[in-house]
């Protein structure tokens, strides 16, 4: 399996200084909760557009676990343009770099690291733009993170994905 791109420059070039100021304040908000059951999305109420919650389903301790959205932003229904809540990161995570960004958030439910991701996206009938996202694992067996879909990207970075720990 290919490694996904994280250049030690990887920081200083496209690290916390350029990362949505939304997706900050969703990870700061995470960071500093112990486990899921203390979550309130009332404490969030302008970001809830772009938050999702995953389920972590299976025993870690035995392999890949699957991933399934429990909760997605309406923000985020509006980009892939269908309903997400129900449905595995797989059967919508797709494209040049899909590969790596999946194995991003196995990473995240399997170390427990939280992250922070940007790649570059093709969207139906749009140039192509930054998606970037922020995980953070919660325990029992959840991540709850934020994605944001940004500027154009312009065509020197078609092929680009950056992942980076909070």
């Amino acid at each position: 399996m290919h490694k996904p791109d994280i250049s030690p420059m990887a920081h200083d070039l496209a690290g916390f200084a350029s990362m949505d100021f939304r997706l900050r304040q969703i990870a700061d908000h995470l960071l500093t909760l112990k486990d899921s059951a203390a979550f309130n999305p009332a404490s969030i109420p302008k970001l809830l557009p772009h938050l999702f919650v995953l389920d972590v389903e299976g025993d870690l301790s035995k392999g890949t676990p699957s991933l399934r959205i429990r909760l997605v932003g309406t923000a985020l229904d509006e980009v892939f343009h269908r309903p997400l809540r129900g449905h595995t990161l797989e059967e919508y995570i797709h494209g040049p770099r899909g590969s790596e960004v999946i194995a991003s958030f196995h990473h995240c439910a399997n170390s427990r690291e939280a992250i922070w991701m940007r790649q570059v996206v093709h969207i139906r009938d749009k140039v192509p733009r930054f998606v970037e996202g922020v995980a953070v694992y919660l325990k029992p067996q959840r991540i709850y993170g934020g994605l944001v879909v940004g500027e154009c990207s312009g065509l020197s970075l078609v092929d680009s994905f950056e992942r980076i720990a909070l």
